[in-house]
């Protein structure tokens, strides 16, 4: 997990952006039967949400690590 926070925020949104994209791509093609155009708009749309989301999540438990570090 530190490995993953230490890396900075472009090279986090680089890895997992591309993977997210992917999965959501995938999860509206197979799950939800989505048509093969529809399932590429949406997996861009939600997989940029879900990114912009584990990015700020990353840096909230990062500063949570470092001020307990600090004070402890």
């Amino acid at each position: 997990m530190r490995r993953w926070e230490s890396l900075g925020t472009g090279v986090q949104a680089a890895i997992a952006g591309p993977v997210l994209v992917g999965l959501m791509f995938l999860l509206n093609l197979g799950v939800f039967a989505q048509p093969l155009w529809r399932s590429v708009l949406y997996g861009l749309i939600e997989g940029g949400f879900f990114t912009g989301l584990l990015l700020v999540a990353t840096a909230n438990e990062r500063s949570r690590r470092d001020r307990g570090s600090a004070g402890g």
